[in-house]
């Protein structure tokens, strides 16, 4: 069946810097006749489907699809260890690939060697670096401090890819921003706006049709990695044609409802489902009183970007068979990409698996994930808090 959403509410930009989130909460909608659209105790698809605990079913689905990309070795750290990926495929190929990547390199966890980098996808499973480009795009900014979480987006006017990351250094989070029209000449970084550590974490780019440019990013605090709270923020830009994203002003933080309770968010990507439509994110959270090496991917929809539906269950954890096979001690931060005709959810998360740091793929249906998720029972999933694997230096 085709999903279909529809628009419920959209943000206004005029005085996002004082206004607060909404108390009413909505979530993204589905077409009548969804089993998503009922009330959950009317589709339990371990009823009419499958006997097997939905953790059973989430684990044997995604063991069944996941695939590790091949990725080339970048020219600084000289391996194919990567992190933080993001995917944006603008409506039309661009520069002859249909599909871009931003991720950092991460050998060893060394973050002198996590600086953006830029590929183009030969397959779901096979990125490749663009002729006439030499990763990393962004240097590393010296010993006093690193880079990390790149994001990137499509101008639809300009046709230019924008990219944002952030640089930890001199006691703040740096929110840099780039742009090129041919993925080989970048324009200057330029610093978006700045909080105090670790308060600009994994910033999630996406320019709308009428080149209003969202931001969102998780706001821990100066414990970071190891924070018992965080939240999501919002910032908006709107920039003329002429000056670009590169010089525009970003509104003040507006605060997001995005919460997973028990679980404290660290890492998000956010994709839109199709221009004037609903939001989904996915998110890299760890149980409080644990550690970002401790953390599993959980799905989130939203209409309007400000208010978001969480679910009961992860769809990747740490203990599931998938993991295991794998040997994968913590998933991290990945990707979506979706397609409105085929209900297909890509995604693309990173996980680390005993000391090296990979991404993999896996493609399912976007109404089954949510059509499970939907029927887990409370108390059903039972969080692990057993961290991962100890990181030589520091988490992504």
């Amino acid at each position: 069946m085709r999903l279909v959403f529809r628009a419920m509410c959209a943000v206004a930009l005029a005085g996002c810097s004082d206004v607060k989130a909404p108390v009413e909460t909505k979530f993204l909608p589905f077409t009548a006749g969804n089993p998503i659209d009922r009330h959950p105790e009317q589709f339990d698809p371990r009823a009419t489907v499958d006997p097997r605990p939905i953790s059973e079913r989430l684990d044997g689905l995604f063991d069944a699809r996941l695939r590790r990309v091949n990725i080339p070795a970048d020219g600084f750290s000289q391996a194919s260890d990567a992190v933080h990926p993001d995917m944006a495929c603008p409506p039309d190929a661009w520069m002859g690939a249909r599909c871009w990547l931003m991720y950092t390199p991460y050998k060893n966890s060394d973050p002198s060697l996590e600086n953006p980098a830029v590929l183009f996808a030969a397959s779901d499973t096979t990125w490749v670096t663009p002729i006439g480009v030499k990763n990393p795009i962004v240097a590393y900014p010296g010993s006093t401090g690193y880079n990390s979480d790149p994001d990137h987006a499509f101008d639809p006017v300009t046709h230019r890819m924008v990219e944002v990351y952030r640089v930890v250094a001199d006691t703040f989070n740096k929110i840099m921003i780039m742009s090129t029209a041919n993925a080989q000449q970048w324009t200057a970084p330029a610093l978006a706006f700045q909080e105090k550590n670790h308060d600009a974490v994994s910033p999630a780019l996406i320019i709308e049709p009428d080149r209003i440019a969202k931001l969102w990013y998780v706001r821990a605090g100066a414990s970071g990695c190891t924070s018992t709270t965080s939240s999501v923020q919002l910032r908006f830009a709107s920039p003329d044609v002429s000056s670009g994203y590169d010089h525009s002003v970003w509104s003040s933080a507006m605060p997001v409802n995005l919460a997973i309770p028990g679980y404290v968010v660290w890492h998000l990507d956010v994709i839109e489902i199709s221009p004037d439509f609903g939001y989904l994110s996915m998110i890299a959270a760890y149980p409080r009183g644990s550690n970002c090496a401790a953390s599993d991917l959980w799905l989130a929809s939203s209409v309007d970007g400000v208010n978001w539906r969480t679910y009961p269950m992860p769809i990747l954890w740490r203990s599931m068979l998938a993991a295991k096979q794998r040997t994968l001690s913590t998933w991290y931060r990945g990707t979506l990409r979706y397609n409105v005709e085929t209900d297909s959810l890509d995604l693309w998360p990173s996980a680390l698996s005993k000391t090296s740091w990979n991404v993999y793929h896996a493609r399912v249906k976007l109404t089954d994930i949510l059509g499970l998720l939907e029927a887990v029972k409370p108390g059903e999933f039972k969080p692990s808090f057993t961290a991962g694997a100890p990181v030589p230096l520091r988490m992504p």
